[in-house]
């Protein structure tokens, strides 16, 4: 169920959450503020938007980040194919299922480790005995090594995630603020109760934002494996996916 709700697109979400505070400013009935909870309603305001801001900010640096990240192994695999083409077909052949499984382990993975036994398996094969003096097989072994810096980058960024201690303190700071916006007293002219609604509307669409990048169900986010997706696809088209199942298992077996 909240897997749906975060999947809804932000121009579906405006006008129901629209719709719903303009029914309910029709029934709750507004009150004067007294000076002392107008200075609350400021101060909570205040205290909402310095404290939300950078949540907000440090999640989509987060999923920026992460595409960023996504990137750059995926720049790092195409460098490894055009070395792989000076090496015989058959070596070629069998170095493109190991970064096949490879790259199956990591991509849509947001369980992502810097320890991944497909790596492992790629560094082993990269420097058997036969290889020793092979200059190409040198300067793809140095291309593997870089994916183990991206693989951790990911594994942090994927961990920043927004604490249960911050979500409660944004929550109530929210609560507050659309209750003091609901009880301003609007006598009753239209205008001004759509203004009040587009406002509590603006405000839930912030948090819906946060959420969705803090869940990486932002659409941002949902492009990140797009890069790695794209590069399977286009470059894998001669692995066979049995080849890759019979890879995995028998790495499975050796590491038993």
């Amino acid at each position: 169920m909240l897997k749906t709700i975060l999947n809804l697109r932000l121009s579906y979400v405006y006008p129901i959450l629209f719709g719903v505070f303009l029914l309910l400013l029709s029934v709750v009935e507004p009150q004067k503020l007294t000076p002392g909870q107008l200075a609350l309603y400021s101060v909570n305001s205040f205290l909402f938007g310095f404290y939300f801001s950078p949540l907000l900010s440090a999640q989509k640096a987060r999923v920026d980040g992460l595409n960023k990240a996504v990137r750059q192994e995926v720049m790092v695999i195409l460098d490894i194919l055009a070395q792989s083409h000076l090496l015989t077909e058959k070596v070629r052949h069998q170095l493109k299922i190991r970064l096949r499984a490879y790259l199956d382990s990591i991509n849509g993975n947001t369980k992502i480790a810097a320890d991944n036994p497909q790596y492992d398996e790629l560094l082993r094969f990269t420097k058997q005995d036969k290889f020793k003096d092979d200059s190409v097989m040198d300067v793809i072994y140095g291309r593997i090594s870089k994916t183990q810096e991206n693989r951790d980058n990911i594994e942090s960024l994927l961990g920043s995630k927004v604490y249960s201690h911050e979500w409660l303190v944004t929550l109530v700071l929210f609560v507050i603020t659309i209750y003091f916006v609901m009880q301003t007293d609007y006598n009753h002219l239209l205008f001004f109760k759509i203004l009040l609604a587009i406002l509590c509307t603006g405000i839930s669409l912030m948090l819906v934002i946060l959420v969705k990048y803090a869940t990486l169900a932002h659409k941002q986010a949902k492009k990140m494996w797009q890069p790695m997706q794209e590069l399977l696809k286009d470059h894998f088209e001669d692995i066979d996916r049995s080849e890759v199942i019979e890879q995995t298992k028998n790495l499975e077996v050796e590491t038993a």
